[in-house]
């Protein structure tokens, strides 16, 4: 249904005519109407007004049109261009005419919409490069947007979830599902009354910004080969005035929803790499678990199709797992001379340690690289590997874990930890937190590690076929620590690790 009033400016926006010939799609949204060209795309927004939104006059169109690009060229400055009037040109819609404009609309470089993440992974198509590049996307967005002092902003946390309660149970879903509503509201408002200290405290301590607010897959893209989250929410500073980590739960429980967990794992803890926000993550299962209502309350609305109120019920599915699910913390070191495949056991052991989204996974490569301001993919000159330098890397491993382990949350350690100290050091971290401590030895023979070093072409290790002759001729007695056979393939080590871990493999 089109305002009567904005009839004319659809029908302007919606012809070749005024586009140099080119065809013209719209796509009208609850919010906007789209209007897709060949190299451009064009947005109005709707002459309505909603308790989040008005969009009711001419100015307030400007205006929303004008921070819609504002907000946006935070982390889309490619794509979103200006906010453009459209005239009364004697009796019909212009681009140019006398008099003040009849509407506004926002300007867009077009982008090929297969680029999204929504379909990159449905298609089976997203890579783990995009997923590492998004994380440090978005970390660097969070680190520079704007703190939000008035902590009121939004109604906090349990107002949200009221919300989110109310709408769902006014919605269809709830004639279906009312129980598991129920249940999601009650265990919902548990954790914000358990979390609440915490809540306030990140805060005071300048997490909450001015975030992007609507981070599900549909609105990231790969524009000119770089991962560019567009579309933020621009209408209401309340939606977008969040805790940091509760405009990434977006994200990852998208990833996780369409079975991407690994992937999610990977975002977070590249993310966290960056911002060491690590005491943050005993709110992750709140916050995912909020998401997903969000999104089986937007599917569930009455004008949404019948297939989409199905995937509506599989949100609230999501939702109330992120709840119901055993969060224990647990400490996990996997230790072993270089090429013996550390990181891709620690990578799968935090998948098992934590089902959907898995462990917080710590890596002395990544840590050793961030401590000197690196991505982990540079190579680091041979003195990055000296020893006063590597006893920082664990020094920040241990701290790191100690974060975690408080939160509640189980944490895979990834080093090489060839020296006594730092393997009693892993132990005595998880002893101090008073949760369970395995540590696990991966073992080769020289041939083995020596055709896997040479084979490597990136990563962030630097090892080399020297630094492994060095690590062999030390020696190493890992004592207690679970030895496992590491000559097979990745999965052979798996198991046999996840059978000395006493999980399922």
């Amino acid at each position: 249904m089109i305002c009567d009033s904005q009839q004319r400016v659809v029908d302007f926006l919606s012809s070749p005519a005024s586009h140099g010939g080119s065809a013209v799609r719209r796509i009208d949204t609850h919010l906007s109407h789209v209007f897709l060209t060949e190299d451009r795309a064009y947005k109005i927004k709707r002459a309505i007004r909603y308790d989040f939104a008005d969009f009711s006059t001419v100015m307030l169109r400007k205006a929303a049109c004008e921070k819609e690009v504002e907000i946006n060229r935070r982390t889309a400055p490619e794509i979103y261009r200006r906010a453009v009037p459209l005239y009364d040109d004697d009796g019909a819609v212009g681009w140019s005419g006398v008099g003040p404009p009849v509407d506004w609309a926002v300007e867009m470089a077009r982008f090929d919409t297969q680029q999204q993440f929504d379909i990159l992974v449905a298609n089976e198509k997203l890579e783990i490069g995009a997923v590492k590049e998004l994380a440090d996307v978005i970390a660097g967005f969070h680190q520079s947007a704007a703190i939000v002092n008035d902590f009121k902003s939004g109604g906090g946390v349990p107002t949200v979830v009221e919300q989110i309660s109310t709408t769902l149970h006014d919605h269809q879903i709830s004639v279906t599902r009312e129980r598991d509503v129920a249940r999601w509201t009650t265990l919902a408002f548990d954790s914000c009354e358990r979390l609440a200290p915490s809540l306030e405290a990140r805060r005071r301590h300048g997490w909450v910004r001015h975030c992007h607010g609507d981070l599900h897959l549909a609105n990231i893209c790969i524009y000119q080969g770089k991962a560019t989250p567009f579309d933020a929410i621009e209408f209401n500073d309340d939606l977008a005035n969040i805790d940091v980590l509760y405009d990434l739960a977006f994200t990852l429980m998208d990833l996780v929803h369409h079975n991407c967990g690994e992937m999610a794992n990977i975002l977070l803890n590249r993310y966290l790499s960056i911002t060491r926000d690590y005491a943050g993550v005993q709110l992750l299962p709140l916050f995912l678990s909020m998401r997903a209502a969000v999104r089986a309350m937007v599917l569930s609305l009455p004008t949404q199709p019948d297939k989409n109120k199905r995937i509506a019920e599989r949100y609230l599915d999501i939702a109330l797992e992120f709840l119901i699910g055993e969060h224990t913390p647990r400490l996990v070191a996997v230790g072993g001379y270089s090429a013996t495949g550390k990181s891709t056991l620690a990578g799968s052991l935090a998948m098992l340690l934590n089902g959907r989204l898995g462990a917080v996974l710590l890596r002395s490569d990544v840590v050793r690289k961030r401590l000197l301001n690196q991505e982990p993919e540079a190579p680091l000159a041979e003195e990055g590997y000296g020893q006063a330098h590597s006893a920082a890397v664990y020094r920040r491993l241990m701290k790191d874990a100690r974060r975690v382990l408080r939160a509640g949350q189980p944490v895979v350690l990834d080093a090489t930890f060839l020296d006594a100290a730092s393997r009693t050091a892993a132990e005595e971290t998880a002893a101090n937190a008073s949760v369970p401590f395995d540590g696990v030895w991966l073992t080769a023979p020289r041939e083995v590690l020596m055709k896997r070093i040479k084979a490597r072409s990136s990563g962030a290790s630097d090892a080399t076929a020297r630094i492994l002759e060095k690590q062999l001729a030390r020696g190493v007695d890992p004592g207690a620590w679970h030895v496992v056979q590491a000559d097979g393939s990745a999965l052979d080590t798996l198991q046999r690790a996840a059978k000395a871990l006493d999980l399922e493999g």
